[in-house]
Parts: C-alpha cells; sequence; structure tokens
C-alpha cells in the first residue's frame, strides 16, 4: 500500500538554528540575543526550530494580542513551564484547563483590591525593617539580589500565609537556582530526558524540592492546628470543598502554596535587581525618585509616588523579570497569513517586544518620564505604546492574578528603601543576562551601600 506523501509545510523565514549552535547558545546564556536575531530576521513573525520542534515568535501588538487572546483557548504552556510541574505541581502557573479556572476562582479574593491594601502596610513595614535584619551599613558591600530575594519571600510568608519565612530564605533561594538551571536544558533536543535520569544535578533538586515540601508542609500543619491567620490564602485552600463536600486533595494544597511562595517573590525581587542597577547608572533618575520620595508621606500609597511608580515600569520594560511567554498549539491556527501546525511552539517576549524602538521612542533609554501624564500622574498608557507591546505580567485570560500584589510590592518596597539608601556597582561586578525562567542577573548584584 502506497504511503500518504504530505506537502511540505511553508514557514516564515528565521535563523537557524543547528544543534551545536544551540548548545553555545545555551552555554554563554545569550538566548535574548538570539531572539533579537529572530526579530530581526522577520519582524512579524520568526520560524527557527528546536531540535524538531519548531518554534514561532510574534513580534507585533497586534500578534501578541491574538496570542492571548482569541488563540488562548488552543494554547497550552510552552516548553519551559512544562517542566517546571516536576517542582510546581498542579499549581496555578502549571494546571490547565478546568482545574486552572476552578483554582483561579478559588485564589483570585486574596487579590482583591481591598486585600491589597490591607498587604500594603505589611510590604512597607518588611522593607524597612530590612537594613536592620541584613545589618545594612553605609559603605558595606551587600548583594542586593540576595536581599531582595529574601526582603520579597518574607513579604509574600506574611502576606498570603501569615508566617516569617526568612529563615527559609535558603532553601528558597537554592531550589530556585536549581529550577532556573532546568531551564538551560530542556531547550536543548532531548534535554528534557536528561532530567529524568538519576544524574547528580536532577538529586540536587530532588532534595532542594524535599527541603521546599517540609517548609510548605509545616505551614500547613500550623495553619490546621489552628496557629495561622484564617484570611490567609493557605487557610482559604484549606477551607474550600468541591460541590460533593471533598476537601482539596493535600497534594494540591502543597503545589498551590509552593506556586505562590515561589512565583509571588521571585519575579518581584529580580524587578528591583534590575531597578537598582539601572538607578545606579542613571543619577538623574535618581536624583528625581529621591526627590519625590523626601517630599512624599511617612507611609505613602501608590498614588502618591508616581515617579517611583514610573521607575519601576520602565525597569520592567527594559528588563521584564518575565521575558518570554510560550504557548503550545493544540490545534493548526493561523497567524499572520502563514499556517502554524499543532503541537508548535508559540513565543512571545516582553525583552523583544518591550525593545523594539517601532513601538518605544528611544527604546534602549531608561526613562520613566515617558510613564507620566503632563500633570504628573503615572499611566501605562502614557507612552502611547499600541496595546501587546507592554505586557509584563502576561495578557489575556491567564494574566498573572499577583498582578495588583506585584506592582504594590515593588513600589512600596523601592520607596522604603530609596528613601534612606542609594546603593553603587561594586567598581568591575560583571553585569550579565540569565534569561531562565525569569530574567536574574547572572553573577548577583554586589554592590555598596550609601547612606542618603
Amino acid at each position: 500500500m502506497a504511503l500518504a506523501v504530505h506537502p511540505p509545510v511553508e514557514r516564515p523565514p528565521g535563523p537557524e538554528l543547528g544543534r551545536l549552535e544551540l548548545l553555545r547558545l545555551l552555554r554563554s546564556r545569550q538566548l535574548t540575543s538570539y531572539l533579537d536575531r529572530a526579530v530581526e530576521v522577520a519582524p512579524e513573525l520568526a520560524h527557527f526550530r528546536i531540535g524538531r520542534e519548531h518554534a514561532y515568535l510574534v513580534g507585533t501588538p497586534e500578534l501578541v494580542r491574538e496570542l492571548f487572546g482569541p488563540l488562548g483557548r488552543v494554547g497550552r504552556k510552552g516548553r519551559g513551564l512544562e517542566q517546571t510541574r516536576v517542582l510546581l505541581g498542579d499549581g496555578l502557573l502549571t494546571s490547565e484547563g478546568d482545574l486552572h479556572r476552578q483554582q483561579r476562582r478559588l485564589i483570585q479574593p486574596a487579590f482583591h483590591a481591598t486585600r491589597i491594601d490591607a498587604y500594603a502596610r505589611i510590604m512597607r513595614t518588611a522593607a524597612a525593617e530590612l537594613p536592620e535584619r541584613a545589618g545594612w551599613a553605609d559603605g558595606a558591600v551587600r548583594d542586593m539580589a540576595a536581599d531582595m530575594a529574601a526582603l520579597t519571600l518574607r513579604i509574600v510568608g506574611q502576606t498570603l500565609f501569615a508566617a516569617d519565612l526568612t529563615d527559609d530564605s535558603t532553601a528558597v533561594s537554592a531550589a530556585l537556582a536549581e529550577l532556573l538551571g532546568r531551564f538551560q536544558r530542556v531547550m536543548v533536543p532531548g534535554g528534557a530526558l536528561l532530567n529524568r535520569l538519576p544524574l547528580p544535578s536532577t538529586r540536587v533538586l530532588m532534595s532542594a524540592i524535599s527541603e521546599l515540601d517540609t517548609v510548605v508542609g509545616r505551614l500547613i500543619a500550623e495553619q490546621r492546628a489552628g496557629l495561622g491567620d484564617d484570611g490567609t490564602v493557605l487557610a482559604m485552600l484549606l477551607h474550600a470543598r468541591d460541590e460533593d463536600g471533598r476537601p482539596m486533595p493535600d497534594r494540591l494544597v502543597r503545589d498551590e502554596v509552593l506556586t505562590l511562595m515561589l512565583a509571588g517573590h521571585e519575579t518581584t525581587a529580580n524587578a528591583l535587581d534590575w531597578t537598582w542597577l539601572l538607578l545606579d547608572r542613571n543619577r538623574a533618575a535618581a536624583d528625581r525618585l529621591h526627590a519625590e520620595l523626601d517630599a512624599a508621606p511617612a507611609n505613602p500609597r501608590l498614588a502618591e509616588l508616581p515617579y517611583t511608580h514610573a521607575v519601576i515600569a520602565e525597569s520592567m520594560r527594559l528588563y521584564p523579570p518575565a521575558w518570554v511567554i510560550g504557548r503550545r498549539m493544540t490545534a493548526d491556527v493561523t497567524l499572520a497569513g502563514w499556517s502554524i501546525p499543532a503541537g508548535s511552539l508559540v513565543l512571545a517576549s516582553q525583552w523583544v517586544v518591550h525593545r523594539d524602538a517601532r513601538w518605544w521612542p528611544d527604546a534602549h533609554a531608561f526613562t520613566p518620564e515617558r510613564w507620566l501624564t503632563a500633570d504628573g500622574r503615572y499611566d501605562e498608557a502614557a507612552p502611547g505604546q499600541p496595546r501587546g507591546a507592554y505586557f509584563p505580567f502576561g495578557m489575556g485570560r491567564r494574566v498573572c492574578i499577583g498582578e495588583s500584589f506585584a506592582w504594590t510590592e515593588a513600589v512600596l518596597a523601592l520607596a522604603a528603601l530609596a528613601r534612606d539608601w542609594a546603593p553603587t556597582l561594586v567598581p568591575g561586578h560583571p553585569i550579565a543576562l540569565r534569561p531562565a525562567v525569569t530574567l536574574r542577573p547572572m553573577h548577583g548584584l554586589r554592590m555598596v551601600l550609601h547612606r542618603r
């Protein structure tokens, strides 16, 4: 019997990536540079291969909106997040379909505007206490990346779980480092298989997961023993019942707590890291920030910090903590006139779109003023960019549930710390990107503290 012959699929142009070149890019952490090359070759829609997989990069705000809007119903999580299930199980970040919708509806009240207002006090207090807790002193050298991670973990613990996670910061940071290291592997053809082999690195990851499970188990046990606050998201999870009156399975409670613990502090910590670096590199912006903070009330609200808000927005434009989002198509779709077969990966990169001169005048300059209106108010639409040109927290039905939480946390933490401190980078300290699940500074961020 003759075999059917299928005509080759026509695909848009893009930089072809051989296996050896892919390995070199991964070793040198140059995935952001590769996406820059892709959009230069094909500014609207680029095609490239990751081993045997076909990937497509959307390069315009219109296609970003289409990917997260109409095509959202046929898109599932991409390659990197598929692998994080080893750590996060079926938490909000990795779950799909009915389970995701059910859990999102359950957790959403924890991020209601009234709850965010209550969290703001905790955020300001935690940031104000950081210098004394961490031993900050004028002229001291600190790894600001480590300090920001410890701060945001403390905030997540106190706000969402009514727990002090300060002593758990080392274990959480180690687990995140292992998770981010896995991202490089899964981009290599056959790399996902490596993560299932009994290699030393896999055993280290499993050990880190075990430590995190211990932390989460302690939080759950304390809540069940009546030691926790009934108003926390953990209490919501434990009190939840399905339509048959059954409680949420312990494993799913664990997955949601761990997802909120890790995802809830990682992106904000990274946003603050890059913000400190950008302020050091742009003294005029730092001076204007300090002037606003000097004139602000003791416990300012977001509306009283328009320039501080603009600084965070501009930092996340240039160094978006979530720098690429992938969707795997579950059906054949059409994008920009091209047929995209089911099973393909479609990527939207904040790193690429946020820095595109087509949508952003003076695109590579740090210009917080672009986010201010003529009368000095912060407005996300002030730059005049088309919708879809700025999406630091994603878009559509799966936009980050904690977006308002993260904005409030980042702005208030920066305000509390920059009021009294102006860190500068240690001379010669290397700055390089680590584009994994999030965009981290590869070598940390060693800075000299200067008390104002």
